[in-house]
């Protein structure tokens, strides 16, 4: 025989061999008593700290107005974005009017290496009207984001996955908005 052969033949008995070594995990079993944890041995998670953040809702005034609620905030803004949402479309706990004026989701959130939010928000069912709707909606959901992620500028509301120009043909959302306090109600 050749040496090219031999090593030939070589290769393959070794590759036999790991293989099965591998097919029968790598020599021990992964159903042995011993490899299970109990469920108590298991670590709890660390809830995140609670924390205040401010949301706001439109008055009888047409203006937001701002509500405190403390929540459990994670340090990773993205999910604080999620947390400020979830709160926000959960409504107001002082009778105040919602920002978001239909039964809404948020889809996603995606932040940027620019400090830049991306939210996106289920469609509306129904056509909205008015100015005042679109302002309230939109400044609603950037304001209350920019008040608690202070490590983001700008926010940028999406509809059903899409960037659409307009909600209802008053204020451009091609763009991402930054904090606007003129909405907000004088203290």
């Amino acid at each position: 025989m050749n040496r090219r052969a031999i090593l030939i033949g070589l290769a393959a008995v070794g590759g036999a061999i790991l293989l099965g070594w591998l097919l029968t995990g790598g020599g021990r079993t992964l159903t042995r008593r011993s490899d299970v944890i109990p469920a108590d041995a298991l670590p709890t998670p660390t809830p995140a700290p609670e924390q205040s953040i401010v949301l706001l809702f439109v008055g009888s005034d047409g203006y937001l107005h701002p509500e405190l609620r403390s929540v459990p905030l994670p340090e990773e803004v993205d999910e604080r974005v999620r947390v400020v949402m979830r709160e926000l479309l959960l409504g107001s706990t002082a009778k105040l009017h919602p920002v978001v004026p239909y039964p809404a989701e948020v889809n996603a959130v995606f932040i940027d290496e620019f400090g830049r939010a991306f939210i996106d928000l289920t469609t509306p069912p129904d056509r909205l009207e008015g100015s005042h709707i679109e302002l309230m909606l939109v400044y609603g959901v950037v304001d209350s984001v920019l008040l608690n992620c202070p490590e983001l500028w700008a926010v940028q509301v999406l509809f059903g996955g899409n960037e659409i120009p307009t909600l209802t043909g008053h204020l451009d959302l091609s763009r991402p908005l930054v904090l606007n306090k003129r909405f907000i109600a004088a203290s």
